[in-house]
């Protein structure tokens, strides 16, 4: 009898690879963060042939674009000429750029209102009580950090005053005219001065304005910038602290939603907003500006054992005077509790391990000084609004690995 024919299968069909284009530039650390979150999505499994040439920001787009036969684009989109040729291509097109205050396409973009956020805390838990804002008014997103964190702390009963805007006779990018104007405009606000820069380039220009004056820094003027570009903040004098947007969940969420595009689908929000990280601290922000030395030393001290587990009564051991003294230079100085102190400290402790670390909720409350997991995800709901788990989820990627 003759053997049973073999069963018959048709092969599945392949999956569809999509060409998409990355418009985007690489010569700053937010660039080429965006560029490592788009790498992240392709590595959950999807099929992309990726066209990516060397991009200047703001610069003309790559000629091979007009005759290009592809699917989608993700592009900084910062201008309408930008914009038009882009519309001429009709794929489909995620901007990521936060340039322009409305969006032709739908668009993934930094929270400027909550990088701010994050600085006029930093200050504000340090005992500043006078600011000032370096921003560049030709960025839309620089006046936005500028509006958001003057309202802020003059909210908390700070003043802020507005440098940067600098005149057009010596609107060189970079230039000793422009540090010696930053300068100027510095010498005429009080101190200790805490001084918010829109990015770290402009933060680099004012660290230099303080070099030519002879102005300590962090003791007389204290200096904060935006994005985290390790290479400048190190090579800065004295190091830079840096606000860390969340460029690499940016260029994520936006693959993401090309992905929905090209299948067919509608954007449900035409922007979604990325919070930044956290605070980079690095020596140009460790100070603590608050006239009553005791309780400076205090905060010094909580700052350096905040993962040990200490309480107040630690703190008393450290600082002697009676509680009752204690709790009231603290309100006078700072506005809040050494406890809260306390607490602040080691949830910006833990927030630092959820978002920087792959180690389990139960090591990171051990690191960040709580007893027990459960008292982490007390402290930190009631602190941040949410759960470790969610903090850890919405600030990282999946495929994101430490290092890169």
């Amino acid at each position: 009898m003759p053997p049973s024919a073999a069963p018959a299968f048709s092969a599945a069909p392949a999956a569809r690879t999509y060409k998409v284009a990355l418009l985007i530039e690489t010569s700053n650390r937010y660039g080429r963060d965006l560029l490592y979150g788009v790498r992240d999505w392709t590595r959950t499994g999807a099929r992309w042939a990726v066209r990516f040439t060397e991009q200047a920001r703001l610069g003309p787009l790559p000629g091979w674009l007009r005759d290009w036969q592809g699917d989608g684009i993700i592009a900084r989109v910062d201008s309408p000429r930008i914009a038009a040729a882009l519309k001429r291509t009709r794929l489909p097109v995620v901007d990521v750029s936060a340039e322009r205050f409305a969006s032709e396409f739908p668009r993934v973009s930094v929270d400027n209102g909550a990088v701010a956020a994050l600085a006029a805390e930093h200050f504000l838990g340090k005992g500043f009580r006078h600011f000032a804002f370096a921003g560049d008014p030709q960025f839309l997103w620089a006046r936005q950090r500028g509006a958001a964190f003057a309202r802020l702390v003059q909210r908390a009963g700070g003043t802020c005053a507005a440098v940067g805007a600098v005149p057009r006779r010596v609107r060189r990018p970079g230039s000793d005219a422009e540090s010696r104007e930053l300068a100027e405009a510095l010498a005429k606000l009080p101190r200790p001065l805490a001084v918010f820069a829109c990015y770290d380039g402009r933060a680099q220009q004012v660290l230099e304005a303080c070099q030519l004056r002879g102005w300590s820094v962090p003791d007389e003027i204290a200096v904060l910038g935006v994005d985290d570009d390790e290479v400048l903040c190190e090579l800065c004098t004295p190091p830079l602290s840096s606000v860390q947007p969340n460029a690499r969940r940016t260029g994520y969420e936006a693959a993401a939603m090309l992905a929905r595009m090209m299948a067919g689908d509608r954007p449900a929000k035409r922007t979604t907003f990325v919070a930044p990280v956290r605070v980079v601290e690095r020596q140009s922000t460790d100070s603590v500006a608050v006239a009553d030395r005791r309780v400076a030393q205090a905060v010094r001290y909580i700052r350096e054992h905040a993962g040990a587990n200490i309480g107040v009564a630690d703190l008393l051991r450290a600082v002697p005077m009676s509680r009752t003294l204690l709790e009231r230079k603290f309100k006078a100085a700072l506005g809040h509790s050494p406890h809260r102190q306390i607490v602040r400290q080691k949830i910006a402790r833990a927030q630092h391990l959820l978002a920087e670390s792959e180690v389990a909720i139960a090591v990171v409350a051990e690191l960040a000084g709580f007893e027990s997991a459960s008292y982490l995800s007390v402290a930190f709901r009631r602190e941040t609004g949410e759960s470790p788990y969610a903090y850890r989820a919405r600030h990282r990627t999946a495929g994101a690995e430490r290092g890169r």
